[in-house]
This record gives structure tokens, sequence and C-alpha cells, in this order.
């Protein structure tokens, strides 16, 4: 009892060196007493020792007029650690038990789940959907109990401001919607809690965090020596470590000892089994992974190591400089990883680049100097388990801390570029040249910390207060020190955390449309950042969740095309971007739990999250996916057999028909089998071809042949199931002259099964990568994926129709309202439509609009029931092809899921690009020997390629593949987003 105050005190102190989310103790009480004061045993014939520990966590929040303040989350805790005795190589823990104790302040996943459907909801009372084009400015009320009466009341006049009376609550929105639709779009609210973390994140990404100043003596690091520091919470994997180092001695040639450890973040807890083989299946689901970047030197050189586990299985990618570091001299060295790859600089130059086989995953773990903790792995090192030799080399026990002095270290929560590493010599520079003298060697104070260094988690309260005023669209004096709000500031290294409050003043002005906008030219900008580094693997997504919203370059030439953004300043959009990447990584930790086959249902949080599907970025979205599409994986493939000049003989003779097609060969003899042997994994072929009277046999470019085939005859006129749109005719006019539509007319039992099958291809695509090239409208793709066909889907395809339907309604608008002269009226109207309840379809032909509508009159007295009717049949003329289309869909892929995705997502998923990027075929171009890349002829045939335009390049793709588009695989997602631990809650003791 005399000692409870030492070891709360000394939890305390390891709590901070953790970094303060995570208490993590080893079960051994052998390696706890190396933590004073537990090296007392308080009762040594006692095998096992119980330790009560109460505790509270606490969170920083946003309370308007305090600024950040230390909230208490959860109070009076308590948890009971068992600790049995061992050796300090020995855990002394049972098959499949954890060596460590481990008490986490992360949110469980029930809380989770609560704080994404009050955060859903929240969107949902603050964006409701409205027959007015024009923005509409809203506020939410914090009360819970009140959203009914906030949702009645958030439709106001255009410009009108509701004032929310209590603190805390969500910041206005503007919602744009012309249309009705099950997941009307939702917007961002702006609610504390996300906007503390905004401005926090904001002002990390725009500075760094000094683990070891410039000035002083600096730190040394001794073979024991253990010094953590708080992660500074930032969710991308891409950051840079650099610090000076003085290694104070040569290493031995003939050592056998282990590693020797510089920094590292993270860690892995293993678990006691002793046989590895015996007990795998334990391993694999006790073992807990998170031990993803280490930087270290080999016992017997001074070669700088850097060890990523970009899996999170353990299997270590090692990358190594191709120069020493020297003994008795200051250095400077710098580590950047970029997603993909590691650099490694020494003295500001780079030294070895090297390219990972996967992206590496980010956490928020503490970050080490030195040693790792005793009974932790680092990545590439088998684990320490019972039974191990003492003189093993690997294991952490017998790992030590590199001997060496360490100055100015610090950590950047981006990648900095060759340019920014060496602005980090010139920022904190030697104040001489005595690069070899260990005391004598100093550092000048770094420019852009003014001499004062302020932690980026400061944040200046007046500003926060401004803020939340322009969130709201109310007028705020704004003072501060940066008067600029719309200069690109890419290469700010100013620690300050101050945010600008005029980066918010267009928050209350954002629309739904305004973010699909946001969200495509963050994805050219991705994609752009991906050829610049070299990453183009296949089917590989560019991640928009590790991107650096904050220093991202913008270029006027990506921000062209998208109307909507061009009058607001760069800070805003790269602001609104980073609301959207935390929104997106509260929503990974969920979607795991959510239930979409609840989304058509308005009370579900599946209902919610598929309103912002167009903010859900694609790679989270893809984790769930491709997690289903493996669950139900169950297919072994077909074999089937065309008969190719059949095919070719009935379009000679002008069989429209499309019965001895090759489409209608593979309907026979693939649609009535059971779909689940058609859900192959992507791996795989659904179906094996032979060709009747070819010898060929199918190695994969049959297959793609049959598929190509079959895209090429469903668009023509060989096969009645889609027609040109309305569009391509007569010389053409509009957009999209090049869509093909379902055929109206095809409506016969046959032509529904049809259609069925063609949905079946479209899953096997998703499925397989094997792209469908099509040309299909958003009204078929919109009901696929459970949105609702507007007008605007009409007008994309016969602007004729839709201009003739909006000219009438506005004129019977205006005669109605007013009759005033000009207006339409008796008889000018029946000059503009037909005088019976017909229309003109999609494919020429008059349709009915009502029964029998041939002989019914279209007089003066119908006419609003005449263009009511009108508009319902443009929207529904291919309704039944589409349903027949997700119907066959669905026996392939979980529909379930679809309203995830937005319409354009699935095309992307099914037909993949349209056009085909020279730069990603030549990536993803391998060579056979003696052929290689940098031959002439080689080169000279890219050089061709580029000046082809892309039907071209789709013939050529077509000729040397079988396919005219390149693949997508979901499959192939950004892993880094599944290692991301984004809470920003901190831990503390009580007793």
């Amino acid at each position: 009892l005399d000692n409870i105050h030492g070891i709360t005190t000394s939890l305390q102190a390891y709590l901070n060196r953790c970094g303060g989310a995570d208490l993590v103790l080893p079960v051994s009480f052998k390696l706890l007493s190396e933590l004073k004061p537990f090296g007392v045993d308080p009762d040594p014939s006692c095998d096992k020792k119980k330790l009560r520990i109460l505790y509270r966590i606490e969170r920083e929040e946003y309370v308007p007029g305090k600024g950040a303040v230390m909230n208490v989350v959860k109070d009076k805790l308590e948890r009971t650690l068992v600790f049995r005795m061992g050796t300090k190589t020995q855990p002394a823990v049972g098959d499949g038990e954890l060596t460590h104790h481990t008490i986490s302040s992360s949110p469980s996943m029930f809380e989770q789940v609560v704080r994404i459907s009050r955060f859903t909801l929240q969107a949902q009372v603050a964006a409701p959907e409205t027959s007015s084009s024009s923005a509409t400015v809203t506020t939410d009320s914090k009360n819970k109990n009140n959203l009914k009466a906030a949702a009645s009341s958030s439709s106001s006049s255009d410009g009108d401001v509701k004032k929310s009376s209590s603190a805390g609550s969500p910041r206005g929105v503007a919602t744009t919607s012309t249309t009705s639709s099950p997941f009307g779009k939702g917007n961002i609210v702006a609610t504390d809690e996300l906007l503390i973390e905004a401005v926090r994140l904001w002002s990390l990404e725009g500075s760094y965090t000094q683990l070891v100043p410039p000035t002083g003596d600096g730190k040394e690091l001794q073979p024991k020596t253990e010094l953590g520091f708080a992660n500074p919470g930032h969710f991308s994997n891409q950051f840079t470590a650099s610090m000076w180092i003085f290694l104070k001695k040569e290493p031995s040639k003939k050592s056998t000892a282990a590693p020797r450890a510089i920094l590292h973040r993270g860690y892995h807890i293993t678990t006691g089994d002793p046989s590895p083989q015996k007990f795998a299946f334990r391993r694999v689901k006790h073992d807990t992974s998170r031990m993803l970047f280490m930087i270290l030197m080999d016992a017997r050189d001074n070669y700088i190591q850097v060890h990523c586990d970009a899996s999170s299985h353990g299997a270590a990618h090692i990358i190594k400089s191709k120069k020493q570091v020297p003994v008795r001299k200051w250095t400077h060295v710098a580590v950047v990883c970029r997603g993909h790859a590691i650099e490694i600089f020494i003295d500001g130059k780079i030294d070895f680049k090297g390219n990972l086989q996967r992206p590496m995953a980010g956490n928020v773990d503490p970050i080490i100097l030195g040693r790792p903790t005793p009974g932790f792995r680092a990545a590439g090192l088998p684990p320490s388990r019972p039974g191990a030799p003492t003189n093993a080399a690997t294991p952490e026990a017998q790992m030590q801390s590199v001997e060496a002095v360490v100055k100015d270290v610090r950590w950047y929560v981006r990648d900095l570029s060759e340019k920014g590493v060496k602005a980090i010599m010139e920022d904190c520079k030697p104040n001489n040249r005595k690069r070899s003298s260990q005391k004598n060697f100093t550092l000048q104070s770094p420019s852009s910390l003014g001499g004062d260094f302020k932690s980026p988690n400061m944040i200046n309260e007046a500003h926060l207060d401004a803020i939340d005023a322009l969130c709201t669209g109310r007028r705020v004096a704004i003072e501060s020190a940066d008067s600029s709000s719309s200069s690109s500031n890419n290469n700010s290294s100013n620690a300050g955390g101050d945010v600008n409050p005029s980066i918010w003043k267009h928050w209350h002005q954002w629309t739904p449309r305004m973010d699909m906008q946001l969200m495509r030219l963050f994805t050219e900008i991705a994609e752009h950042r991906q050829k610049a580094m070299g990453i183009f693997k296949r089917g590989a997504l560019p991640s928009l969740i590790n991107l650096p919203a904050r220093m991202v370059e913008i270029p006027d030439k990506l921000l062209r095309p998208y109307p909507l953004l061009r009058g607001i300043p760069r800070e805003c959009l790269r602001m609104r971007f980073l609301f959207i990447q935390i929104l997106n990584v509260r929503i990974l930790s969920v979607l795991p739990m959510v239930d979409f086959s609840q989304a058509l249902s308005p009370w579900s949080l599946a209902h919610r999250l598929s309103a912002l599907s167009h903010l859900i970025f694609l790679e989270i979205k893809n984790i769930a996916w491709t997690h289903i599409l493996q669950q139900t994986a169950t297919g072994r493939g077909h074999y089937v057999n065309i008969n190719l000049p059949r095919a070719k003989k009935a379009q000679e003779r002008g069989d429209t028909s499309g019965r001895k097609s090759v489409f209608f060969q593979l309907y026979l003899q693939l649609h009535f089998v059971k779909p689940s042997l058609l859900r192959v994994d992507g791996g795989s072929r659904p179906w094996v071809v032979s060709y009747a009277g070819f010898g060929g046999q199918d190695a994969g470019g049959l297959f793609r042949d049959s598929v190509s085939t079959l895209c090429t005859e469903l668009q023509s006129k060989w096969v009645p199931l889609f027609i040109p749109v309305p569009n391509s005719r007569d010389g053409g006019v509009g957009d999209n002259q090049e869509k093909w539509l379902p055929n109206p007319s095809s409506r016969s039992a046959l032509h529904i099964s049809n259609y069925a099958f063609v949905g079946k291809l479209m899953g096997i695509a998703v499925r397989g990568s094997h792209m469908l090239n099509l040309d299909l409208p958003s009204l078929v793709w919109k009901p696929l994926v459970g949105d609702t066909v507007t007008m605007s889907d009409v007008k994309a395809v016969d602007v004729i129709a839709h201009g003739r339907i909006e000219s009438l309604a506005k004129a019977l608008v205006s005669a109605n309202a007013a009759a005033t002269s000009g207006s339409i009226n008796k008889e000018s109207y029946m000059d503009l439509v037909p005088n019976k309840f017909i229309m003109i379809g999609y494919d020429g032909k008059e349709v009915e609009l009502k029964e029998d509508g041939k002989n019914i009159d279209n007089t003066w007295e119908t006419r609003e029931e005449y263009l009511s009717l009108l508009k319902q049949a443009k929207l529904a003329e291919v309704r039944p092809q589409a349903q027949a289309i997700r119907k066959g869909l669905g026996t392939i892929v979980p529909i379930q899921l679809l309203p995830l995705f937005t319409w354009q997502e699935l095309e992307m998923m099914v037909c993949g690009k349209r056009e085909i990027d020279i730069d990603y075929l030549r990536a993803n171009t391998r060579y056979r020997a003696p052929v290689k890349g940098t031959d002439p002829h080689v080169k000279m045939l890219w050089e061709v390629l580029e000046d082809f335009n892309h039907e071209e390049r789709r013939l050529f793709l077509r000729f040397v593949w079988g396919q005219s588009r390149l693949p997508y695989n979901p499959a192939v997602v950004a892993v880094a987003v599944v290692g991301i631990v984004a809470e920003t809650a901190h831990f503390t003791t009580l007793r």
C-alpha cells in the first residue's frame, strides 16, 4: 500500500511513453519488473500476481468560447491484470495466449457505430430533400430529441440562415436537389467533433512533430534506451522521419547480435505458442501486428535499414542504403515513406529508393526512439516464443538500441520531396563545420519556427469561434496574421497551429453536386501523383485516404473542367476534402457491421450511408466489397462450344433476330446453369471456350475474344437488345451519341431473359475484371444501384424530347399563372403535342401513354394529365429491361451492397475506363527475352501508340490481348487503409 503512489506514477509515465492511447504491459512479471517500482516483488512465493487498475479516458473536444479542452469521456473504469512468473526470455504464457496485456482508449465497435449513426442522422436532418434547385442554407440543432422538428424547419428560403440555440450544433450546410431519390444525396455536417479533428489535422499537415530538439547536447541512445513519443495521430501512410545522428563506435564485423534499433513505430504482440506449425491457427487469430515501420542498423555494419510490414502479416520489406553512415561524424539521415515506396536520404542526397510490393498501412501507434519493448516483435523478425535459445539474435529481448547521439529528430505526416529534405538541413543547419565533434556540434534555431516552437495541436480559441460563425453563414470580422486565403501554401512548414478562419467562409454554400466534382477532381490529382511516382500496378486504385489534403497541389488544368469549384479558393477545396477524408476513416471502422440488405429502409444506417455514397472513397467501399466477393466465390467454371461461322453467315444473310449470334449461343449454354457455378474468384475464368472448326485451346485468349465478340454483337443491329440513343440519329445532337439503350420494344419473355443474362455477364465482369466493352447511359446504370432516374438522364440520351417536355412545362406554368400575351393557348397547344395520348419512344415508335391512348383525344383540358403521363413514360420506358438486368446481376454479385456505389463507379467496375492510358499500359507490359523495354523497336512502338486515337488503341489492344478495355480489379485495392486507426483520444490513469 505504501508503494501505490509510486506504481501509479510509474504506470502514468509508461503510458505517456507508449503514446498515451494504449497501455501495454508484459504478462511476465520478470519483464514487468524492469519498470520501477515493480522491481520489488511483493510476494516472491506467489507465482501469479494481480494488479487492479482504475482509469478514465479523456478526449480533446471543442467548446465554443473555450476552444479545445480535455473532456472526460469515460470515468471510473476498472481492469484487473494477472501477471505470471517467468524469465526475461520466456513469458510463461500458455499456448495461444498473448504475451502482453493491452488496455486501449479506442472506442468499442458499438461506440463507433453509434457515433457514425448519430452523424448520418444529423446529415439527414441538415440536408432534406427539396424540389428547389437553389441552395438552401440550414443548420441543425444539437438536441437529439428535436430531430423531427429540425427536419421540418430546415427548408428555408434562399439565403435564410436558421441559428442554433445550443452550443456545438452542426455547421450550416447547403443542399441542392432537383428530384426525389431513395438515397437523396446527403451533405457533410461540420459537427464539433469533426471540426476540432479537421483543424488539428490541417495544422499537423502544415507542420511537424519535434521528437528531439536541435538545441542542447541532443539525446544519447544507450543499448537499453527506449524513449516513446505520442503519435501525431494522422491516418496517412505517407510520412517522413529525419534526424542528425552521431555514431560513437565501429560495429564488430563478426558480431552475431541482433540488429540495432534507431526508431520505430507501432508494435507486435505475439502469442506464447511453442509450436508454430501445430498451433498456427491460434497465432493468426491472436497476434496483433502493428509494428509497420522501423529504422535500424545491422550489428556488423552501419548501413541504414528500413523494415516495412506492408502486409500486416509479418512479411517485411527490407530497404537498405547503399552507403554506410560514418562513425564519429554528425550525419543527417531522412527516411521518406511514399506509401508504395521508401526513400533513404543521407546528408540531403537520395541514397536509395525501394518500391514496396503493397502499399504500407497507416496507424497512430507511438513512435519509439531506441530498442523495441522486450516481448514486442519488429517487422521481419520471427516472434519471441518460449523455449527460444538465449543466444538467439532475433528476439527483441536481445535487440538493443544503437549507441549514438541524435539531434533535431522530426516526424512529418507527409512525404517530403528531395527539395523538402534539403530544406530541412537549410532550416536547421550547423553553426560550424565541426561535424566530427560530438559536443561542439551545434545547430541554429529553425527559421520556420521563429525560435519559439508551437505544437500543431495548439488551436487558437478565437479562430475556432470565428470558424463556428462562418460555417453557419454569419458574417464575422476575421483577424489573422495570414491575410491570404487563396494561396496554395504548398511549401508551408510552419508549426503554428492557427488556421485562417477565412478558409471556412464558403462552407455554407457547399452542395452535393459540388462534393461530387470535388471527389472527381481529387481522384484525378491522386492518379497524376501515382503516375509521377511510377506507381501503376495492375488494377490498383489511387489512394484518396492517404492524399495529404493540405499540401496537395491543384493545377488550373485539372480544375478547369469543374465549373462549380472554380471560384472557390484552393484552401477551401483542401479543407473540404480533409473533412471527407475524416468521414471515410470513421466509416471504415464500422463498414463490416452495416447490413446493406436494409438499404431501402429509410430508418436504417445502411440507407443513410447510401445517401453519402458520393462521399465515400472507392477504396473504402472495395474493402467490404472484395471480402464479400471472396466469401461468395463458389464457381468452378463451365465449358462452352461456339460456332463462329454460323454467327457470321447469319449476319451475311441479314438475320437481325440474334438467334445464331455468339451472344445467343452463350446464353443457351450458360444462362440455365446454376449461377453459383459462374461465381468464380478473380483469378479464374467463368467459362472455357472451344471454337467449332478451330484447333485452338483456350488459355485465356479465346475467352477474352468471346467476351469482346458478344459485346460487339450487343451494340449492333444483329442482336435486338440495344439500340443507339436518339441523340445519335439525324446527324447527331447533344451528348452521349456513342451510347446504346435497351430496346423498349424488346419486352417478350425471351428478351427479358436475354437481359437477365446481360446482368449475369456484368456480374462476371465485376468478379473477374473481364471488362465489357459496352457504352450504356445513366438511364441503365442508376436502377442497378438503386438510384432514381431523373429528367437529366432523359436529356443525356434524348435532348430533343427533353427540350420539348421542358418547353411545354414552362409554357403551361406561364399560361396557368398569368395568361399573359405570348403564353401558350388552346390553339398553340395543339400545335405542340399529338392530338392523342401517345408519344414517340426511344426507338422511334409510337407509345401509348395510357390504356387505349391512341383512341383518346388530347385536349386543352387534359394538358396537365398529358404532361404528367409524358414525363412518367419517358422515365420508365426502359425500366423492365433495367429490372431484368439487375435481377441477373444479383445472381452473381451481392446487390445488397450496390447502393453503396455510385452509378459511375459501377460502370467502371463493369466496363473499365473507356480511354486507354498508354502510361498505364506500358507499366503493365511484360517482355519476353531477348526483348527489352529499352530496345529501339519497342520505343518506336510506344511512340506510335501515343499518336493513336482512343479507337485505334482499342483495336490494337483487341488484336494483342483479345479485349478492348483495360481491366479494373476491385481485389487489388489500396490495402494501406486497412491498418488505419484514427482515434485522437488520450488515456489517463486515475490511481
